[in-house]
């Protein structure tokens, strides 16, 4: 099933204003790799990398146009018992291996009304980091047909792995610069920064320098809320007093 994302048409394909297009830019071999999804799920994928706060870093889907209407019209990605599996485990597992009605009492009649449009049959792929850094990532595939063979799946769960490679490893940040974002983002002085990071406050303002021009920001502040947008770094609450 896909996701309730706000996306637009590109070429045969239906994106995200926010990264879709983006996702065929930094992956070289996504043309091969889409090739390979739609020859598996003929009536379709979806694709998101790095939900946090339902805005993924990146989506595609390539679901029918109609479908995709409807599920993000009647919000149905909040009990998609496909979703609310997702959200919880990483592994993957067929649409007919998901426990329906336990998840959700609106499952089965959103399953129904999937079948309408040709999917019938199909798998997800979920890697669920959301109390490490908040975010989530999966991929789903469907057809009219038949059952995904294991080799199919498999070949799925390996294209999405490469997939979030391709991704993470295009990522602009050092560690030590989303450290240094999450410090902000919690609220720490340049000085406090610069002894945890063991350099002087001046090497601190120069790699918020760096952070700002890779990230397109104005300023520190937007810097952060751009990598908390993305998924690059986490805020975590204050533990208050003891």
């Amino acid at each position: 099933m896909p996701l309730p994302f706000l996306v637009s048409l590109f070429e045969d394909c239906t994106f995200s204003r926010a990264g879709g297009v983006m996702v065929w830019t930094i992956v070289p071999e996504m043309a091969h790799l889409d090739a390979r999804l739609r020859a598996i799920a003929p009536m379709g994928y979806s694709l998101v990398i790095h939900v946090r706060s339902l805005t993924p870093e990146h989506y595609v889907s390539t679901y029918p146009e109609r479908w995709v209407e409807i599920y993000t019209e009647r919000q149905y990605a909040m009990f998609d018992p496909v979703n609310l599996w997702a959200r919880t485990h990483s592994g993957r597992i067929r649409w007919s291996e998901v426990p329906v009605e336990k998840l959700s009492p609106a499952g089965t009649l959103i399953m129904d009304h999937a079948r309408e449009y040709g999917l019938n049959y199909g798998c997800g792929v979920s890697r669920s980091r959301i109390e490490e850094y908040g975010t989530l990532s999966c991929l789903f595939c469907a057809r009219e047909d038949r059952e995904l063979t294991d080799g199919e799946l498999e070949e799925v769960e390996g294209i999405f792995n490469q997939l979030l490679a391709a991704v993470e490893a295009a990522r602009p940040l050092s560690d030590i610069e989303r450290a240094l974002l999450s410090d902000l983002a919690n609220g720490l002085p340049y000085k406090e920064i610069a002894h945890r990071q063991g350099v002087s406050t001046e090497t601190i303002k120069k790699r918020l320098e760096r952070i700002r021009d890779l990230l397109g920001a104005r300023n520190s502040v937007q810097a952060v809320a751009i990598a908390t947008k993305r998924g690059l770094i986490l805020n975590q609450p204050a533990s208050g007093p003891e």
